[in-house]
């Protein structure tokens, strides 16, 4: 099986239901997925990453506060077909899921600071050889950061993922986006290859485009997606 010329990324931006009401999920079905987070929910993938330990299993460090920070998952995620996390969670392999492997940050400038789930799957995707990848929901929703820094509230961000039946520690949270310039971390990628379907992202590395102009130009091509994994896993874990 040759590697697909597209992999869309599902990341959590509002931005994301714009595409659902023209039809996302059945235009991309079948297509080489990869899911971020909590989008296995609402989307059929090819993969789902993650990058923190307390969303795959939340009682991890038997913490009251991190169980009610992260919803409990951990069961339906063993019924899920790939899952792919950062190696960074060391400790938690007695926990693992027959069907989940953890991985080092393929993109080598990353490994400092431990990159968002979203900016992770990428680094996957670009280790792979896509021609094309596509960012869906990658927002880096901000909110103003007042002068007097007593009135600022980083969990003030209103609904910021493009679902609201899941709670959870990002929930309306923008701090992190705040304080980030995106910059620092999509720097590193070739933005030849990168289409960020979102026009309002704060994020400028990459060309934006609209939810009717990727339709047009993704590959009509669908995808055996048990073969598709089979050659993720060559590609990734050889």
């Amino acid at each position: 099986m040759n590697i697909p010329k597209d992999c869309i990324i599902i990341g959590g931006g509002i931005s994301i239901i714009e595409g659902t009401s023209l039809g996302l999920k059945e235009k991309i079905k079948d297509k080489c997925i990869f899911l971020t987070n909590y989008s296995y929910k609402h989307f059929e993938g090819t993969i789902l990453c993650f990058t923190d330990k307390d969303f795959y299993v939340p009682d991890y460090a038997k913490r009251k506060e991190i169980r009610e920070k992260y919803p409990d998952i951990y069961n339906e995620l063993k019924n899920l077909p790939l899952i792919i996390g950062l190696q960074k969670n060391n400790g938690m392999e007695e926990f693992l899921h027959p069907n989940t492997y953890l991985i080092d940050c393929p993109k080598k400038e990353l490994t400092k600071k431990p990159p968002l789930t979203g900016i992770f799957a990428l680094t996957i995707a670009e280790k792979i050889g896509f021609n094309r990848m596509w960012l869906l929901g990658f927002d880096w929703s901000r909110q103003p950061i007042p002068k007097d820094k007593t009135k600022y509230n980083s969990h003030n961000g209103g609904q910021i993922h493009y679902y609201n039946d899941i709670k959870h520690k990002g929930t309306g949270y923008t701090g992190y986006f705040d304080i980030h310039n995106p910059n620092d971390y999509f720097k590193f990628f070739d933005n030849s290859k990168i289409y960020n379907v979102s026009l309002n992202s704060n994020i400028q590395n990459f060309k934006k485009i609209s939810y009717q102009e990727m339709f047009q130009l993704l590959d009509n091509k669908i995808y055996n997606q048990n073969e598709l994994r089979d050659l993720i896993k060559k590609i990734i874990l050889l």
